[in-house]
């Protein structure tokens, strides 16, 4: 137990299509600090069902009525006490050995506070179809207004919420490029891992799939642009900076990574992987 305590946050609502196997993949890690922590928000499905199926492999889990997604995930946050954080969503997954891999960066760089890495785009029935292939964040890019860090393979240090506080809970589709930005102006070291550590889930059910999400995401701008103004929260990054982003991308073989990837994974099930 030398090792520091990874907390895990899931958030969940009526996603049990997917809970279980995103549950799996988070105990199945092989991590032995490991934290768990499941937030429902009042599902009707069979997804309480499903946490209780595994709940004696929980630190904590509630299922009640809440403000959205990011409340749930601030929930989570509030009870974890893991040096390092991060949350997956009830239809996406760690990758095996995600953890373990997170835990050695830091441990070999001990000055890096946030972490990042690679994401695979599964469907519904798990199997690849894209990949996320970046490079380490840069604070240059954040505050030209282009991100570039998936979600699911993104992994920080407790301590940054001392000085950050936790997500903004009136943001409900740009909550973690709002925390980003409030970690870029804190000046807190961004580490990047060559490595595929979650998949992210694309299906008809999925937030990210729905006919509003657009909506909701064009408000979650305005709302940071008013709050950050140009610097970090540009609308719509000029064509100058995107074009330097794709040219150090083709510098550092990022397209040919993609190319290469999903020419020998393409269609396969996400669990025949090895990358």
């Amino acid at each position: 137990m030398d090792l520091p305590k990874v907390s895990v946050i899931t958030p969940s609502f009526n996603q049990g299509s997917y809970l279980e196997e995103t549950i799996l993949s988070v105990l199945n890690q092989n991590y032995q600090n490991l934290e768990y922590i499941v937030i429902d928000g009042g599902s009707t499905d069979n997804s309480v069902q499903i946490i209780k199926k595994y709940e004696d492999r929980l630190a904590f889990w509630i299922s009640e009525k809440d403000s959205g997604q990011s409340e749930a995930i601030n929930k989570g946050f509030e009870r974890a006490t893991g040096e390092i954080v991060c949350w997956i969503n009830s239809d996406d997954i760690l990758l095996p050995d995600a953890l373990n891999k997170v835990v050695n960066y830091f441990e070999n760089h001990k000055d890096v506070d946030f972490l990042s890495g690679y994401t695979v785009m599964i469907n519904e029935n798990s199997s690849i179809y894209s990949s996320v292939f970046t490079i380490r964040q840069k604070k240059w890019y954040a505050k030209r207004g282009i991100y570039y860090i998936n979600q699911p393979s993104m992994f920080w240090k407790r301590k940054i919420f001392e000085t950050t506080g936790l997500l903004k809970e009136d943001c409900h589709a740009q909550m973690d490029k709002e925390l980003l930005i409030r970690i870029f102006k804190n000046n807190f070291k961004f580490g990047h891992l060559g490595e595929m550590l979650a998949g992210f889930r694309m299906h008809e059910g999925s937030k990210s799939s729905e006919g509003n999400h657009s909506a909701i995401e064009k408000r979650d701008k305005l709302v940071l642009y008013q709050l950050y103004g140009p610097e970090y929260a540009q609308i719509k990054p000029k064509l100058f900076y995107r074009l330097i982003y794709g040219f150090e991308k083709l510098f550092q073989g990022v397209y040919f990574k993609k190319w290469a990837f999903e020419r020998k994974w393409n269609g396969k099930k996400v669990n025949e992987m090895s990358y």
